[in-house]
């Protein structure tokens, strides 16, 4: 297993070899800004990721989550001989954002080959000296980054203070929703599809994901449906303290989330429900920012639990009859919806996306229009109003599968592969 980390220390940059349950680890520990979004190399993160296919020699190469790697390793697995296979967690190559949710809150459904033709290029940041080595400017934040910040910063005060800076910044460097975007481009363009050539196979969690693929260029031959595999935990007895439906939220605390529409939802329903969220920020300062504005004036009904170990989920899903899953964007394949059915806990969701496909309607949960409040506080009333509904959606929950099962098919696309 190859994985990065960033560190803001250039000089700790070191490749670090372990074994974690019996898999032999490469940690490349980098500081660099460097990923899909950024328009040059990184020699040092494709120095040692071809060192270590030198040494271990793989068969197969298969490449997970994308953040923070270089545009180039693929290429670079690709012409050792090896088969390569990428999973598709979210919409990264074809959306500089990941998300089909561009800057104006608005969702873009792709479905053109000429994939960035609407797009908000934002956060790619390019250099006008084409693809080749990190300029000095690639270590600080970019500017759209710091807009970000500021505008989920909690304290209105220094809010304001933040974005007359960023704006100062606009003003002579450009917005970066206008500056090079034909260059931006360009770029995002040629190395998206240069991936679509070297994948010798591509994995969609969800149908949704794989036809938005297909329908932005990816050849359909090359990429399959394998839904994710769960590693099962214990199932706790519910905790039931009271007659209130105990709603809840679990997972990431970032705006995309909808954690602002659930709190919205939830307002009027005090003394009938609580409502419970759980989660990290995963050391986002843009997200911690937003995490600290949004708690305040929340009423006791309401409570912030913070972070939680995987370990703990079992035992949080005890304390929860109807897990919400409110994001404001296409979800790919949701775990928190396996790991709620795993509980035996009914989910309610958003109608778009994965989401849709991993529940359905009236029989294992239930599905409001994607953003709309007032149709998730309809749903969540239907759970207060019928006491029968809770116990009938249980019954509808249906098998999850496991990760065992799901590493017996990847394993056969591996054997397949290797014998083409």
């Amino acid at each position: 297993m190859f994985h990065v980390s960033n560190t803001s220390r250039p000089w700790r940059r070191r490749l670090q070899q372990s074994t974690y349950g019996g898999l032999r680890t490469y940690h490349c520990v980098d500081g660099a800004e460097y990923s899909r979004l950024a328009g040059w190399a990184n020699s040092f993160l494709r120095d040692q990721f071809q060192s270590v296919l030198k040494e271990f020699r793989p068969q197969i190469v298969h490449f997970h989550n994308y953040l923070s790697l270089g545009d180039d390793l693929v290429t670079t697995a690709r012409t050792t001989g090896a088969r390569v296979v990428y999973t598709l967690h979210d919409y990264g190559l074809m959306c500089p954002n990941t998300i089909l949710l561009r800057h104006d809150r608005k969702l873009c459904l792709k479905d053109d080959s000429d994939f960035f033709q609407d797009c908000c290029p934002t956060l790619i940041r390019v250099s006008r000296r084409g693809y080749g080595a990190a300029p000095w400017f690639s270590r600080a934040p970019s500017l759209a980054r710091w807009r970000l910040y500021a505008e989920q910063y909690p304290n209105p005060r220094f809010r304001g203070l933040l974005l007359a800076a960023v704006r100062l910044a606009e003003s002579c460097l450009g917005p970066p929703s206008g500056a090079h975007v034909p260059l931006k481009r360009e770029f995002f363009r040629i190395h998206t599809e240069r991936i679509f050539r070297d994948a010798d196979l591509f994995i969609a969690p969800s149908e949704f994901l794989l036809r938005r693929y297909v329908s932005c260029g990816l050849p359909p031959h090359k990429i399959v449906h394998v839904k994710y595999g769960m590693r099962f935990f214990p199932r706790n007895e519910p905790k039931k303290a009271s007659q209130q439906i105990r709603f809840g939220y679990i997972g990431a605390l970032h705006a995309h989330k909808g954690i602002e529409l659930l709190l919205a939802a939830f307002r009027g329903l005090e003394g009938r429900a609580t409502l419970a969220i759980h989660g990290s920020v995963f050391n986002s300062p843009v997200s911690r920012n937003y995490w600290q504005r949004i708690q305040a004036d929340q009423p006791s009904s309401v409570t912030f639990r913070g972070p939680y170990e995987n370990d703990d989920v079992g035992a949080i899903l005890s304390e929860i009859d109807v897990v919400i899953v409110p994001s404001l964007w296409y979800e790919n394949a949701p775990l928190t919806i396996q790991e709620a059915f795993i509980s035996g806990v009914p989910v309610i969701t958003a109608d778009q996306g994965g989401m849709a496909e991993a529940v359905r309607n009236g029989i294992d949960g239930l599905q409001f229009r994607l953003g709309d409040a007032t149709d998730l506080r309809e749903k969540m009333l239907m759970f207060i109003d019928h006491a029968d509904l809770l116990d009938r959606l249980r019954r509808g929950i249906p098998e999850v599968t496991t990760i065992e099962r799901h590493a017996i098919d990847l394993r056969v696309r591996y054997e397949a592969l290797m014998q083409a």
